[in-house]
């Protein structure tokens, strides 16, 4: 069993408290359906690199064909690292047959807020992740959460982490949700 270290438990917290924080320096994701990265979201399909994609199984649900998603600015990681993120939501979202929301369409169903932690401990750095998924009265209804270890560092932890950490989060973030939307949840 690994040891955390008191600087990884206080991480964590530091993580936990950003719930309800906010940060300039936050990407939103909604920002590159905007145009604003000159990148339309709906545009995006998988393209080199991310075309090899596995196809999840698509869950026939009534629930999630009506589903809309919008994201809150992300807090957290730095625009390099955020840029795949978004990027990976918005092709996986469309895999499983969720639609992203966002300025003038019609309203989400439901806001993911999302917060990012990186930190380096030993030869290591851990991503650690936080969605709370949020229903259309405000109400928080779910909250999905993890890390992704990365075998290397940085003096900035978020320069150790590869577009493929990235990507596996969106993709983990996208199959939790439409889990759990599945499962008659949301």
């Amino acid at each position: 069993m690994r040891r955390k270290t008191p600087f990884a438990i206080c991480c964590l917290l530091a993580v936990a408290a950003l719930a309800g924080c906010s940060s300039t320096d936050a990407l939103d994701p909604n920002a590159v359906r905007a145009g604003r990265s000159g990148v339309p979201v709906n545009a995006l399909a998988p393209q080199e690199g991310n075309g090899n994609l596995p196809t999840p199984p698509q869950t026939a649900n009534l629930a999630q064909a009506d589903t809309r998603l919008a994201f809150a600015p992300v807090v957290g990681p730095t625009v390099a690292a955020a840029t795949p993120l978004a990027n990976r939501l918005s092709v996986r979202a469309a895999q499983r047959g969720l639609a992203i929301t966002g300025g003038g369409d019609t309203p989400a169903t439901h806001l993911l807020k999302g917060y990012f932690s990186a930190i380096s401990e030993d030869k290591e750095t851990i991503v650690i992740f936080v969605w709370d998924v949020v229903g259309p009265d405000g109400n928080r209804l779910h909250r999905i959460q993890g890390q992704e270890r990365v075998a290397s560092t940085a003096p900035d932890a978020w320069a150790a982490v590869p577009t493929a950490t990235m990507e596996t989060i969106a993709d983990r973030t996208i199959d939790e949700f439409s889990t759990w939307l599945g499962a008659g949840r949301g």
